[in-house]
């Protein structure tokens, strides 16, 4: 009797381990799609952003205007800079970790959080960046 009862407890104790590794399995799989379509998402997002105002600064020829306001970094150093942030943070290698490697629940979770920041970068400086041509010529007589 107290050998069957060592078996079913064994029996259980297994059970519950797969059943939580593949539960752990199944969070950290619906994590990383998440992080992914992130990751293509904020990806767009900057080439589309690096597009726009590398036409705009062409168009309207401010290669040497201040970028900001309160800053003195030029259209032309801001958009190499961002260019190579772009590269580096969408390669082809950063998407393949996601893809390609079995992460870690703490590292897919740690991604999310890079990917967020990322997406609020973008935000902040889309918002930043002066569009308005007033703001140029402003510039000009200071």
């Amino acid at each position: 009797m107290n050998f069957m009862l060592m078996i079913t407890t064994a029996f259980i104790m297994a059970a519950l381990f797969y059943v939580t590794n593949v539960f752990e399995d199944s969070n950290v799989y619906s994590m990383r799609k998440k992080a992914l379509k992130l990751f293509r998402k904020n990806r767009e997002n900057s080439y589309r952003f690096y597009m726009t105002l590398e036409k705009y600064i062409a168009q309207n020829n401010v290669w040497s205007y201040n970028a900001f306001e309160n800053d003195d970094i030029t259209f032309s150093e801001f958009l190499e800079a961002f260019k190579e942030k772009h590269h580096i943070e969408y390669s082809h290698e950063e998407e393949m970790k996601l893809t390609g490697s079995k992460l870690s629940r703490k590292q897919v979770e740690d991604f999310l959080i890079k990917l967020d920041y990322q997406y609020e970068f973008i935000a902040a400086v889309e918002s930043s960046i002066q569009f308005d041509a007033y703001m140029f010529k402003k510039q000009l007589t200071a």
